[in-house]
């Protein structure tokens, strides 16, 4: 056991230590074509609100290891977002997680230990640029672009997806297949009449691949949000897939972000 790695893969939320291991795979299944269109031609849709409260309930699959949790998700725009997990057969709360744009804590109620810093230490940790709005995006479901659109080329499929990529898929997938590491990053996004239907990033000097799907959408509060989707995040040290079904969303209330740290918890940190 080897590496601190995050129970949400890369969204920081530290829960369990783990191997490194192969048993989650990223596919890209699409037979994809060029379209030829001007990338700032495509629909995005833009999920706008100030608050969200949303429950849900998860599937984590990590080194092979499946475990089934209960959560909720807070956030204010552009603020804070505040995560509390606890397993599915259980009623004490296991994590409880504050993230704001420049720092992460985080509380480990089974084994009393605290995290606590920048999020900058966790993108050093990871090897990759993840950020706080990375993380709110990932939750409402708004897309995510590392790399500038305006470069990007487009694609459709059998589905009548339109797709942004920054290269040809054949380049990415030959990326992926060698033993040399490149020096460029790979994004792709998928959209259905202007909705996110995946957001897929690739880096591959670093070898860490992220997919995000979402596979169901529902309208709350006159504004369309995923209902299901699955996160998998795969590199040297981490294989982690996250499946997740909210099962209520609430948009139109102001709440609290109830969080304490226990004076007797030990701190933890990240260990390379």
């Amino acid at each position: 056991m080897k590496k601190l790695l995050p129970i949400l893969a890369g969204l920081m939320i530290a829960a369990t230590f783990a191997c490194k291991t192969s048993k989650n795979v990223i596919e890209v299944k699409d037979q994809v074509k060029p379209t030829g269109q001007d990338p700032s031609t495509i629909k995005m849709n833009e999920v706008s609100i100030d608050w969200f409260d949303g429950k849900f309930n998860a599937e984590i699959i990590n080194d092979g290891k499946k475990n089934s949790v209960k959560g909720r998700v807070r956030i204010r725009k552009d603020s804070l977002i505040w995560i509390s997990i606890k397993p599915d057969v259980a009623i004490i709360e296991v994590f409880r997680v504050l993230i704001s744009p420049d720092s992460i804590q985080l509380v480990d109620y089974l084994n009393k230990k605290v995290f606590m810093d920048k999020v900058s230490a966790i993108k050093d940790f990871i090897n990759y640029d993840i950020s706080f709005q990375m993380v709110q995006n990932i939750f409402i479901g708004n897309p995510s672009s590392i790399l500038d659109i305006s470069t990007f080329k487009t694609f459709t499929n059998r589905e009548n997806d339109e797709i942004l990529a920054s290269s040809d898929f054949d380049t990415y997938k030959e990326a992926r297949g060698s033993k040399q590491p490149a020096n460029y990053l790979f994004q792709a996004l998928w959209f259905f009449n202007g909705v996110h239907k995946r957001n897929l990033m690739y880096d591959p000097s670093n070898k860490i691949e992220m997919d995000l799907q979402y596979l169901q959408h529902e309208m709350v509060d006159s504004i369309l949000l995923p209902k299901t989707g699955q996160l998998t995040v795969i590199g040297d040290s981490s294989n982690t897939r996250f499946t997740f079904d909210y099962t209520k969303i609430t948009t139109r209330e102001i709440f609290e972000f109830p969080f304490s740290i226990p004076e007797s918890y030990e701190r933890m940190y990240l260990k390379k």
